[in-house]
């Protein structure tokens, strides 16, 4: 009988030595959760941001300031332009 209590006080230190390991893992794992869904936030904060910047850099006032300003770009001249037709052939302006 004595052997049998030993072998059942083994497995219950075990098994509760297990319980806390377990309890302890799954801690760190919930702490590790909740940074990672506060990195994910800030990256969704910062993906709005950076569209709202390629919106504000896309708009057409600003690309006809740039081409104007830094590229030295201006409107062709009128009857420099062709148009071409869907059916073929050109037409001059």
């Amino acid at each position: 009988m004595g052997r049998l209590n030993i072998l059942l006080l083994a497995l219950v230190l075990f098994c509760a030595t297990q319980v806390v390991e377990l309890q302890h893992e799954s801690r760190t794992l919930f702490v590790a959760l909740g940074q990672e869904q506060q990195a994910e936030r800030q990256i969704e904060v910062d993906f709005q941001r950076l569209q709202l910047q390629q919106v504000a850099l896309a708009k057409g006032e600003r690309v006809d300031r740039v081409a104007r300003e830094k590229l030295g770009m201006s409107p062709p001249a009128p009857g420099t332009v062709v148009f071409m037709p869907m059916e073929g052939g050109f037409q001059r302006e």
